[in-house]
């Protein structure tokens, strides 16, 4: 008989609980599992703690709490649970003889399809509220205070069942097949970044300066899944009266209820195609004929972009234009091998090659082939981008060490390094082509605006270069030169805000025995005083300058090394506790400073506190090395 309401079915509905009670079941004792089991056992420990006051007992179950709330809403669970729960409830769409016989029955599909969404989504929240009740339960008995994080926990897990449920029942409306569900759902959930991430890597093989961009971009959240489990994470944070970082709660929290709203939009969009689905097409790959392009052009650009990118990473061709030549070769040989394979999955035989898919592949070949054309040609324009100065925050270069500069005029010099690079493009992928004198050179911005842009070079670095004043690496290497860029090199910050801890050194005598020479915190300050004083008055520019392949090195550079640890403080204004507190941090750290023999001030420190008594007493690399000869023969 049909049922007197137009959109739900109790007999369906009970058919669905009686049938798929397993999965109840598995959902429930997980959730049963997760709450009140893990809170009992946790409560456990306090019982043999000792010497601890209440506060850090409160603070230490707010975070236990946390912690498994943290699992009980564990987005990959979810999403587990959320594609078994489709698969169960609508699995009689993926046979034909099921199909049919459901769809005979006096029932409209608007009852079919509602009844068995809410029945599955049911699968998963009910076994979530039960496991908040009985885990509000247990944490009451076990005297947890923190019941607006179960609360809040709970919300979140229903929500992102809801996202999960509702995009899966999307999915599962294009497909013919069980087991075709849960791969397109994890493809779809992530097909936005991967096909990123693939022309990321397409651009930096091809196009000149382009690294492996792969860092978040803001259009992630095209991928659901990777977009929630970056954002959907606990935070930890300092608070007022506590030394250590606690765990204050969840973020993206509003991110949930975003993807929410959207997710009830393909809910519905999932029932119109359910009411104009083909029941014939139970059993084929795609239940929707004009979806059959976008699965075979989609694994045509895919397979054919990867196996490109693979086969020539493996073959190491070391010209560009070898490189682009083989790319696009393959690319077109793999492109049509995918192209064909997706096809014959979806006729699920090998006659394939009718004269229209011929054309259609002719012209998908057409377009991949003029993508990689167009990126090779830089018609994207990706090659010649740089930022204005106006739009800079900080600019780096990265060299043998990482440079960062924030002042106009060092930034000018950066800007005008990286244009001397793209002009001479054609120069330097000429020389790699026949030298291996070439050195990695990264340039990167941070914009005002939050975002960054990052491009690397190989460039020529050979002695005749280094003297060149018009050369990139000359350029650079006077860039290093600079005090303040050289004291950030080794100290990673303000030199203002170093506080020396202490220093030692290694000391050789005449047999090429050592001595580790240990100064005192007074002395260690003392040398720090000298190393700026010598960084200041240029005294270090010949010993940056012949890190760049300079013969003399092993006769003017001293063996022995300064090792500076120190502390760093640095004010941080942005608020750090719950009530906007702010407060200095501190941490540590080390500095490894060798030095030449043009460091006057270093030197006569040394002599001043007794490390050594005259210059002398220093060893220089070649005379080191031509200790460590004497011993071996």
């Amino acid at each position: 008989m049909k049922s007197k309401t137009s959109f739900f079915n109790k007999t369906i509905f009970l058919k669905n609980i009686t049938h798929f009670w397993p999965i109840w079941l598995m959902i429930l004792v997980w959730n049963l599992f997760i709450m009140p089991f893990m809170i009992f056992n946790s409560s456990l420990q306090y019982k043999m703690l000792n010497n601890i006051t209440e506060q850090e007992i409160s603070i230490l179950r707010s975070n236990d709490i946390l912690g498994i709330v943290a699992v009980y809403a564990n987005p990959v669970i979810l999403f587990v649970f959320s594609v078994i729960a489709v698969m169960a409830v609508f699995s009689y769409l993926y046979n034909s003889r099921s199909a049919y016989t459901i769809h005979a029955l006096p029932v409209t599909r608007k009852e079919l399809f509602i009844t068995n969404y809410v029945s599955g989504l049911l699968f998963l929240i009910i076994p979530e509220i039960v496991g908040f009740l009985m885990g509000t339960l247990v944490s009451a008995v076990c005297g947890y205070t923190s019941m607006n994080h179960l609360l809040t926990g709970m919300l979140c897990a229903g929500g992102l069942s809801i996202i999960f449920y509702s995009f899966t029942v999307f999915i599962s409306m294009f497909t013919g097949q069980l087991m075709a569900v849960p791969i397109f759902t994890v493809i779809l959930h992530f097909l936005f970044v991967g096909c990123r991430s693939l022309v990321a890597l397409l651009m930096s093989m091809i196009s000149y300066g382009m690294p492996v961009d792969l860092t978040e971009s803001k259009m992630d959240v095209l991928s659901p899944l990777f977009y929630i489990l970056r954002h959907f994470r606990l935070r930890y944070d300092y608070v007022d009266g506590s030394e250590y970082m606690v765990c204050l709660g969840f973020t993206g929290k509003t991110i949930i209820i975003g993807y929410l709203l959207v997710s009830l939009c393909f809910a519905v969009a999932a029932y119109f195609i359910y009411r104009i689905r083909n029941m014939e097409t139970a059993g084929g790959l795609i239940s929707i004929h004009w979806i059959c392009p976008l699965f075979r052009w989609g694994v045509a650009f895919c397979g054919g972009g990867l196996f490109s990118i693979l086969l020539c990473s493996l073959m190491g061709f070391t010209s560009a234009k070898s490189i682009f030549i083989a790319a696009i070769v393959f690319a077109i040989i793999f492109g049509t091998v995918c192209f064909f394979g997706a096809q014959m999955f979806l006729e699920k035989g090998f006659r394939v090659f009718q004269k229209k898919r011929l054309v259609e592949c002719s012209a998908f070949l057409l377009i991949f082939g003029c993508l990689y054309v167009a990126i090779e040609m830089d018609l994207f324009g990706q090659e010649k981008k740089i930022p204005e100065l106006s739009q800079i925050e900080t600019a780096y270069l990265d060299n043998y060490y990482m440079m960062g500069v924030s002042d106009e005029a060092l930034i000018e010099k950066i800007l005008e390094i990286h244009q001397q690079m793209i002009d001479s493009k054609k120069e330097f992928e000429s020389f790699a082509e026949k030298s291996q004198e070439t050195s990695y050179v990264s340039v990167s911005y941070k914009l005002k605006t939050g975002s960054s842009l990052r491009r690397s070079y190989y460039i020529p670095i050979t002695e005749e270069l280094l003297d060149d004043s018009t050369s990139v690496v000359h350029k650079i290497a006077e860039l290093a030169c600079v005090p303040e860029i050289f004291k950030g090199e080794l100290f990673g910050t303000n030199s203002e805000d170093i506080e020396p801890l202490n220093s030692t050194m290694d000391l050789y005598d005449e047999n090429g025995d050592v001595e580790n020479y240990e100064f005192s915190i007074e002395d260690s300050k003392k040398i720090y005083e000298a190393v700026i004083a010598d960084i200041d008055a240029g005294n270090f520019k010949e010993h940056i300058l012949r890190r760049y392949f300079r013969n003399d090195i092993s006769e003017s550079d001293y063996y022995n090394t300064i090792n500076l640890e120190f502390i760093s403080k640095e004010n941080d204004e942005k608020p750090r506790t719950q009530k906007g507190n702010n407060y200095v941090e501190t941490s540590t750290g080390s500095a490894y400073i060798a030095f030449d023999k043009n460091c006057g001030n270093i030197i006569q420190t040394l002599i001043e506190i007794g490390a050594i008594e005259q210059e002398e007493d220093l060893i220089t690399t070649k005379e080191k090395n031509a200790q460590d000869e004497k011993l071996i023969d």
